[in-house]
């Protein structure tokens, strides 16, 4: 039987994403925060992986609140039929009608961002989350002043208050856990607004702080709902909340088509500027990916790759759509064969992520669109 013929697919780098991965994920996150609410974040299109498939999937598994990062993302859930609760992380002042009007709830950091919504004229009172610094020092109000922002927000007649919300900014770390540390004096200022407010009988319906590392290490962060991010997709925050949750499973790998193929002398320059050269005669294999396409131009001449159930090194600088393999001396390779660059026999995305100076968060939300997305099973 003739082989098949190729498709334009079998030319493009490819993310296969693992389903499963994802629902195990979700399941195993649920159990660290069994009375919370979970809200998966899905902004940076799915931490790369795909924002609608990953929500119509999560979905599908129970979780039914989601947390993007801008208007377009929110707009894109509810274009592609999602219809569970979405946060919108961010305050915005464009679009604020639309957004309520597509049942958006929206975060409120300061007077402004409450005077806008009260301005846009909307169909509707917008759902409101307050957003609080307890020490994270990127959005909202101390919890000094956080308490007047909320009466004003449940005062007000655009507005209705759902949620109260902080970011813990050293969950992730080894110390996250004891006692006297960064992490408990923002739980402790958290706690403490949402007593001073239950006092003058404000008790917002959503209470959460709890990232995705909180969510593993800190039980006492669930409150009424938790955040995780990163870790849905398999990915531990660092290797302290790695430790606490062995079973998360990377749900993406990341493969690319070798397009070239040639042996070359010892001495042979390649690549931008020749950088690397052969140190013997060995056969350099040159594949379709390159920095556009979000591998880290960091990792040339350093990074590895896995081509026939073994890891071999980059030759030269990784170039914008493309970079070459130093298959060995007795390498072999045909033109169409995929080689790993994340997952499979290639290093973990943590490890490409490290070898590049970066850490995995960057790492997978950079996977360009020109890289196609496949999931699995279909």
């Amino acid at each position: 039987m003739p082989p098949a013929a190729p498709t334009p697919d079998d030319d493009a780098p490819h993310a296969t994403v693992d389903l499963d991965a994802l629902r195990a994920n979700a399941a195993l996150l649920r159990g660290f925060a069994p009375g919370a609410r979970l809200l998966a974040a899905v902004k940076a299109d799915a931490y790369g992986h795909g924002l609608l498939p990953v929500a119509r999937v999560l979905a599908a598994t129970g979780i039914d609140a989601f947390g993007v990062a801008t208007s377009d993302e929110a707009r894109a859930l509810r274009a592609g039929g999602i219809a569970g609760d979405v946060l919108l992380f961010g305050p915005v002042r464009c679009a604020i009608a639309d957004l309520v009007a597509a049942d958006v709830a929206l975060t409120v950091a300061d007077a402004a961002d409450l005077r806008a919504i009260e301005a846009a004229g909307a169909p509707g009172r917008a759902r409101v989350h307050v957003k609080v610094d307890t020490g994270m020092g990127r959005l909202g109000p101390p919890p000094a002043a956080a308490a007047a922002l909320v009466a004003a927000v449940d005062r007000s007649p655009a507005a209705e208050l759902e949620g109260l919300w902080t970011h813990l900014a050293t969950a992730d770390e080894p110390a996250a856990g004891e006692a006297g540390g960064a992490t408990d004096r923002q739980l402790d200022a958290f706690v403490g607004l949402l007593d001073r407010l239950a006092r003058d009988g404000l008790r917002p319906r959503w209470a959460h702080a709890a990232n995705s590392a909180a969510t593993i290490v800190r039980s006492d962060a669930h409150f009424d709902l938790v955040r995780p991010g990163i870790a849905l997709y398999g990915q531990p925050p660092s290797a302290a909340v790695a430790a606490r949750a062995p079973g998360l499973r990377p749900a993406l790998r990341l493969d690319a088509p070798i397009t070239f193929v040639k042996r070359v002398a010892a001495g042979t320059p390649i690549g931008y500027g020749g950088t690397w050269v052969a140190p013997r005669a060995t056969v350099v294999a040159t594949a379709r990916l390159g920095y556009a396409d979000g591998y880290p131009r960091a990792l040339s001449s350093r990074g590895e790759a896995g081509h026939r159930g073994r890891r071999v090194p980059l030759a030269g600088r990784v170039c914008m759509d493309q970079l070459m393999l130093d298959l060995g001396p007795r390498g072999d390779a045909e033109p169409g064969e995929r080689v790993e660059f994340i997952g499979g026999a290639a290093p973990a995305a943590v490890e490409v992520a490290e070898a590049a100076g970066s850490f995995v968060y960057e790492l997978l939300t950079r996977i360009g669109p020109r890289v196609l997305r496949r999931y699995r099973p279909a």
